[in-house]
């Protein structure tokens, strides 16, 4: 299904009704959000494209194995059962999640990058693979250092190694750009 060792991009990734009922859940006015300072303001050593006042985001942490997780069990449970299609797919067991999270960015007057980053921390690059789901199409992409870019494309799933470092381009067509970003370990 996908490559160890480059970019693979899997369009209709869902099935149709399911990727519906994702994004109207989603991107809806009842999801839980809470507000990220930063994309990178935890990674020292990302190279910051753009001014912080603008680099922010909404975060719904649904899983990580490197904090304890402050939600309710109710809501740990129904969030987690968000992600077991996207498992099941990708064929990945929660022994190999490192992390999962719902990010949304809001719409910019004009495009703007965030900052080149890797999602793991250091001690777990080069040991899995990372994945940004697609819950709506909008003008922003992921843009990757070795020159590839990804367009935001409902449904669409790009995965990588997790040592390639990335960044967002915001959007400025949509009131939200919605992801679901996957991490995990290839050899557990």
């Amino acid at each position: 299904m996908y490559k160890l060792d480059k970019i693979t991009i899997i369009d209709n990734f869902l099935d149709i009704d399911s990727a519906e009922n994702l994004e109207k859940h989603i991107l809806g006015h009842n999801f839980k959000w809470t507000c990220g300072a930063s994309i990178v303001a935890d990674n020292y050593s990302a190279e910051v494209l753009i001014d912080p006042l603008y680099d922010v985001q909404l975060v719904n942490l649904i899983y990580t194995k490197h904090f304890e997780n402050p939600k309710s069990g109710r809501e740990v449970e129904g969030d987690y059962k968000i992600i077991l299609p996207f498992m099941k797919k990708l064929n990945i067991t929660t022994k190999q999640l490192t992390r999962v999270k719902i990010n949304a960015t809001l719409c910019k007057e004009s495009i703007m990058r965030s900052g080149w980053h890797t999602d793991v921390p250091q001690n777990e690059l080069e040991q899995g693979m990372t994945a940004i789901y697609y819950i709506n199409t909008n003008n922003g992409k992921t843009l990757f250092k070795t020159g590839e870019e990804i367009e935001s494309i409902k449904n669409r799933i790009v995965i990588f190694p997790n040592n390639f470092p990335h960044t967002p381009q915001y959007h400025t067509n949509t009131p939200m750009r919605g992801v679901i970003n996957f991490n995990w370990l290839t050899n557990p």
